[in-house]
């Protein structure tokens, strides 16, 4: 039987993973502790000792406690996830919890980063709350953090309730994993936005029909990089970029960026793709009082109280389509990509707040300028007089993105 692991520090913690690891056993499963402590001895005789943790990490526990805190902190966590990858990757792992505060947190959750989508993880936490940002601890992975409310500091009413919830909700994602079966369909990824919801739907619509399992992921950041890590684990067969939004925000300071190293991916891994430059012609900022006052001289949409549109102009876009371009050439599979010529999102469209089509040939003045510094033989562009929400433009992505699958199967 796989077991259950409880990660934390047994000088300080003791108390409350000893209560973690009884619940686990009460309900019949097996569970594994591993103490990643380096100071006070622990209370009681973990599965996998602080010293083998750091043998792991090519060290010991004197030089540990000689160094450093934060350079401690990370070669310790660079022994925990050795350990911790090779259980998983021989089996004998079926979830992971950790307890924990600040630095707690911050090691427990690197671990579970590296752990694949899918496999249960929980981090019951004093710092999980609305003071704090989630993108360190979350990264672009499914994991659940529950805040512990009091601190983790001894057994009461508050702790065995939240941490009896972290063991529940571990031994329960693993339980409803085996309940129900999975698609064996491929799997194709799409982004998406709700200015271009239309376009997806629409094109899951048609694809499903064809066969194929669809994933969306929206364009908040976050999304398109999950999506590209997945893809390059080989989970994902096919990506629709349709609304890489998050490319513009990184590039003029929205709030909802991607980072320097969007689509180099899925482009190092091969994977066929379809990119249509839904969402580039905007840049999202917060509540209108947030808005630079240069960009409110733009077109620009209250989206709702805390979002502003800001129309990107064309030497924004010129520029996103050299640097989509530039990478995109470097992917050995095929890609093609596809532009409606008659708007890029919902209000991009003739008669809408955000129309501005002296603007929009930027992105292919900048992808042909790209092409033709430097070619990709994998690479096509392709016009099309119509706008991303128009139903023939699904169409025309959707079989896009069938013919380059098929493709890739007949050379396979």
């Amino acid at each position: 039987m796989e077991k259950f692991v409880v990660l934390g520090t047994l000088d300080t913690k003791g108390p409350e993973i000893q209560f973690a690891k009884d619940l686990i056993i009460g309900k019949g499963y097996r569970s594994l502790i591993i103490d990643c402590g380096m100071l006070g001895e622990p209370l009681f005789t973990p599965d996998i000792t602080r010293d083998e943790l750091a043998a792991a990490a090519g060290t010991d526990l004197a030089a540990l406690r000689a160094a450093p805190k934060n350079d401690a902190i990370l070669t310790m966590q660079k022994g925990i996830e050795i350990v911790v990858g090779r259980l998983h990757a021989a089996g004998q792992i079926a979830g992971i919890l950790s307890l924990g505060g600040g630095q707690g947190t911050v090691m427990a959750t690197a671990i579970m980063q590296s752990l694949p989508f899918g496999f249960p993880k929980v981090m019951v936490s004093t710092v999980a709350n609305g003071q704090q940002a989630f993108g360190p601890f979350m990264g672009h992975k499914d994991i659940a953090i529950i805040h512990s409310v009091a601190d983790i500091l001894g057994l009461n009413t508050i702790t065995r309730t939240v941490i009896a919830k972290g063991v529940g909700a571990m031994i329960g994602m693993a339980e409803i994993a085996t309940s129900f079966a999975q698609e064996s369909k491929p799997a194709i990824a799409i982004t998406s936005a709700g200015v271009t919801t239309p376009c997806v739907m629409r094109i899951r619509e048609l694809l499903e029909a064809k066969g194929y399992e669809i994933i969306a992921f929206h364009c908040n950041g976050i999304g398109a990089r999950a999506m590209e890590e997945l893809a390059a684990e080989g989970k994902i067969r096919g990506i629709i970029d349709l609304s890489p939004h998050d490319i513009a925000d990184n590039l003029y300071g929205g709030i909802f960026p991607s980072d320097d190293h969007r689509l180099e991916l899925p482009c190092a891994n091969a994977v066929p793709m379809v990119f249509v430059p839904g969402g580039l012609d905007f840049i999202l900022f917060g509540a209108i009082d947030k808005v630079p006052p240069a960009m409110l001289k733009r077109r620009y949409v209250k989206h709702n109280p805390l979002h502003t549109h800001v129309r990107a102009n064309y030497q924004e876009m010129e520029h996103m389509g050299l640097e989509v371009a530039a990478k995109l050439v470097a992917n050995d599979a095929p890609v093609s990509i596809l532009v409606p010529t008659k708007g890029f999102t919902q209000l991009n469209k003739e008669g809408k707040p955000m129309y501005e089509p002296e603007s929009d040939p930027g992105f292919l003045a900048g992808v042909r300028a790209a092409l033709a510094k430097k070619p990709g033989h994998h690479i096509t562009l392709k016009e099309y007089p119509h706008h991303i929400n128009d139903p023939q433009f699904a169409t025309l992505v959707a079989d896009e993105m069938d013919s380059l699958l098929s493709e890739e199967k007949r050379h396979a």
